[in-house]
């Protein structure tokens, strides 16, 4: 009765606060209600006498969905607005089940708690906590979608927009020197030239070599095409001399003409393209769900009762295991296993790729392709037809033959299948077939281990040529091959193959057998080797393979190799240090053997502008006394670009790039790009702007800058820079900005008395959607504005009268005393 009592003076006292309530409440009256009986009159929960009005709050178990204005009469019944009860259920029912209190609902114009339990919805009103409670049955939930994918989309916001025009040239030459050996001399240096331009959308790109001196014609053109990529159908479009790709056997020819691909490690590399993994289960309580794949904890989960789809499992390739444990907020606990198998090579359900090329051959001449009159086409297509089989054809032709082909993937519950079978007719080498049949399975045990088992058997016969072959090579009538590998604990790895070659008329069968193991030692220290049996046209051997590798740390390693077969010792070192400005990389080893003895040498310094190469290579006799042939290569990579009038010089381009210029309020201070430690990718330097030369396509990229020997009053501006940039864009980034002035100054009242503690804001005129400045006045009404540029600005402050004052910078630095300011 005390809890009663007191729900009843809270319920007063929401009138008294609230006294409006009841004008609604008058209007929707007349509309469709829910009304709950009172459920235990004698409790009394209303004792005024009168019907009282207040806002409830409506729980689905511990969910705040909402809240409802309810009525609650005399006699303890409680009524609210049907519209808004279906509101709230229109995400929480399932949509039959939403239809059938729909009919009900205009049927009888009024809902009540017999009604909502036939859908399968308990309702009532919980005095104590002046709360509507729903009890929805997991039946008759929808069914709600869990995805396990944290961050493989691209995260959602403003990405800065590449510039309308831009353009760079990759330049990377070679000067060789040989100290001893049959060609002894400076030999004529080599530049390979690479670039592109891009102007609305469409690319333009081209590759060339130029070695002035050297053998044959001094510069050729090794390619040039235009590229426009349509990202909404994810197409790319190419004219020009076609870079072919191939599938299954097919070759890839040199064509000039027209492509269409799709391909969505290039277009859309973010993208899951294989099946993600759709399970179903259903909750029949609030419950706690830990997902784990391969015995690793993937997600834990607070869910409510209802039907779940579960997607998009971070699936390994291979078997992968995938259990729930769940536990309800009973403590009941249950187990649901799914076995899943996953190729790579599989496209998820609905999703297709693609790539057509035709024109003409234009195989590469001396000075470049050279274009002939002889058709060609060549092409593939993959489907995924369902989360478990693919399919895919191809087909090349030209004047002197074709080829067609049809390949599979199907994934079971033992393991994945892969196929590939093609034809062929070449005039002047005949007719034949080829195909390959693959058989994949990982198989997952307790702890961390897991088995992986292959095979493979491929069938040519006599007569198989790939387009562009003059004459058909099939040695071997088929070949056969297996192999099982394990990782026994976190230190031990074991595997075994084998492989069986049939020879085709005079050539030997050739066959082999081998045995590996990979052991860490311990931290830093593993061990590899393998034994095994080899048998062809020279007899049977048995050869092994010893490694030895030591960490000296995270940079750096020394490696010890023995080769039975050529009895070849070698002794190697190799460090990385760094990444982008002062970052370089060394590698050298030495070998000995029966043939003979050698010494090699490599390193890389990467600077702003440039990368610098060497490398030397020397052979001695076998005790390494007499040197045999002496070699040395210089080597350098540089990039000129332009992005919407900025240049800047810097490392080789990859794909796409951003120039950083300094803005000139920073007046020759060093911009830092990407800073990490006492490294950076790039700075401004001297030139005045830097390159960020590793920017990939279709991928999101963030930016960082600063500046560390500029003047504390400085704004830089955007401190980071989001990119997802199309193919081969640039962008044109400014470091600093005009915001860099301050301004005093006293604020008067139209009466000339001082505006005392008072806040306003700043807007500039030019520039309304930038952010307002915030300001305030001391006891004498004097204010100050940081972050100002030169031009106009409007202040309005906050007092009864809402002054507006006009503010005029006419510096573009420093701090500006501007007096005394009256309002308009």
């Amino acid at each position: 009765m005390i809890h009663l009592a007191l729900a009843s003076a809270l319920a007063l006292s929401v009138i008294t606060v609230l006294p409006v309530a009841a004008s609604p409440m008058q209007d929707e009256s007349a509309q469709q209600r829910v009304v709950l009986d009172a459920s235990d009159p004698a409790a009394n929960i209303n004792p005024t006498g009168k019907a009282v009005t207040l806002t409830a709050s409506v729980m689905d178990g511990a969910a705040y969905v909402g809240d409802a204005t309810i009525v609650i009469d005399p006699q303890g019944s409680v009524s609210f607005s049907a519209a808004r009860l279906l509101a709230l259920l229109q995400t929480r029912l399932a949509p039959p089940m939403l239809i059938r209190v729909q009919t009900m609902l205009t049927q009888r114009g009024t809902l009540r708690r017999e009604d909502l339990r036939s859908a399968g919805v308990a309702l009532r009103y919980n005095p104590q906590e002046l709360q509507l409670e729903l009890d929805i049955a997991a039946a008759s939930r929808p069914a709600q979608a869990v995805d396990l994918d944290d961050g493989e989309a691209a995260t959602p916001g403003n990405y800065a927009a590449p510039a309308a025009f831009s353009a760079y040239l990759n330049v990377r030459g070679s000067f060789d020197w040989v100290q001893q050996g049959v060609d002894a001399g400076l030999a004529a240096p080599v530049t390979f030239l690479d670039g592109a331009a891009r102007v609305g959308g469409v690319v333009f790109e081209s590759e060339a070599n130029w070695q002035p001196g050297g053998i044959g014609a001094s510069f050729q053109r090794r390619g040039s095409r235009f590229v426009y990529d349509d990202q909404d159908r994810v197409l790319r479009w190419t004219a020009g001399d076609l870079q072919t790709l191939a599938r299954g056997f097919q070759a890839a020819p040199e064509i000039s003409g027209l492509s269409i691909s799709r391909f969505y490690s290039i277009l859309q590399p973010q993208s899951i393209i294989r099946p993600r993994g759709n399970r179903s289960f259903q909750l029949e309580r609030r419950s706690t769900v830990e997902v784990r794949v391969n015995n690793q904890l993937v997600r834990r989960l607070e869910l409510d009762p209802g039907p779940y789809d579960l997607r998009d499992f971070p699936f390994t390739q291979g078997a992968n295991d995938v259990r729930l444990t769940i536990t309800d907020d009973a403590g009941r606990v249950e187990t649901v296993n799914f076995n899943i198998f996953l190729d790579q090579s599989q496209l998820a359900a609905g999703l297709s790729e693609f790539g057509l090329y035709a024109g003409v051959l234009a195989p590469q001449g001396a000075q470049g392709p050279v274009y002939s009159d002889s058709p060609a086409i060549s092409g593939f297509y993959r489907r995924g037809i369902n989360d478990r089989l693919t399919l895919g054809a191809n087909v090349q032709a030209d004047s002197m033959g074709w080829m067609a082909g049809a390949e599979t993937v199907v994934a079971s519950g033992i393991g994945s299948f892969g196929g590939f079978a093609s034809a062929s007719q070449l005039n002047g080498v005949g007719s034949g077939w080829a195909s390959i049949v693959t058989f994949q399975r990982t198989i997952s045990r307790s702890g961390s281990g897991a088995d992986a088992l292959s095979f493979s058997l491929e069938a040519r016969s006599r007569n198989f040529a790939a387009l562009g072959t003059r004459t058909a090579l099939n040695p071997y009538s088929y070949i056969v091959g297996g192999s099982y590998n394990a990782t026994i604990s976190d230190a031990v790895y074991a595997g075994f193959d084998a492989r069986y070659s049939r020879g085709r008329d005079d050539e030997p069968d050739v066959s082999s057998v081998r045995g590996t193991v990979g052991w860490r030692i311990r931290s830093g220290l593993s061990f590899t080797g393998d034994v095994g049996y080899e048998r062809d046209r020279r007899g049977g051997r048995l050869a092994a393979f010893l490694s030895l590798t030591y960490n000296l740390d995270r940079q750096s390693t020394v490696r010890a190799d023995y080769d039975s077969r050529f009895n070849r010792t070698r002794l190697a070192y190799q460090t990385y240090r760094g990444t982008g400005t002062g970052a370089y990389n060394l590698n050298a080893d030495v070998e000995r053997s029966d043939v003979g003895a050698a010494l090699t040498a490599n390193g890389t310094y990467f600077t702003n502008r440039a990368e610098l190469g060497f490398s030397h290579f020397g052979s001695f006799d076998r005790d390494l006394g007499s040197s045999t042939d002496q070699r040395t290569s210089l080597r350098f990579g540089t990039a000129l670009a332009v992005a919407d009038g900025a240049f800047s010089v810097g490392r080789p381009i990859q794909d796409s790039f951003a120039i950083v210029r300094a803005h000139p309020s920073l007046r020759g201070s060093d911009v830092v790009i990407d800073p990490a430690g006492a490294s950076s990718q790039a700075n401004t330097g001297t030139l005045g702007s830097a390159l960020q030369p590793n920017l990939g396509s279709y991928s999101e990229r963030t930016m960082l800058i600063t500046a560390p020997d500029a003047p504390l009053s400085v704004d830089l501006g955007e401190g980071s820079f989001r990119f997802f940039p199309p193919y081969r864009s640039g962008y044109k980034v400014v470091a600093g900005s005009d915001y860099m002035v301050s301004a005093v100054g006293r604020l008067l009242g139209a009466d000339g008395t001082p505006l005392t503690l008072i806040s306003g804001t700043a807007v500039e005129a030019a520039h309304p959607e930038r952010e307002p400045i915030a300001l305030f006045t001391n006891a004498s009404g004097r204010f100050g504005l940081t972050g100002l540029a030169p031009g106009r600005w409007t202040i309005t402050m906050l007092d009864a009268d809402r002054s507006t004052y006009d503010l005029v910078i006419q510096s573009a630095e420093g701090s500006v005393a501007m007096g005394d300011l009256r309002p308009r």
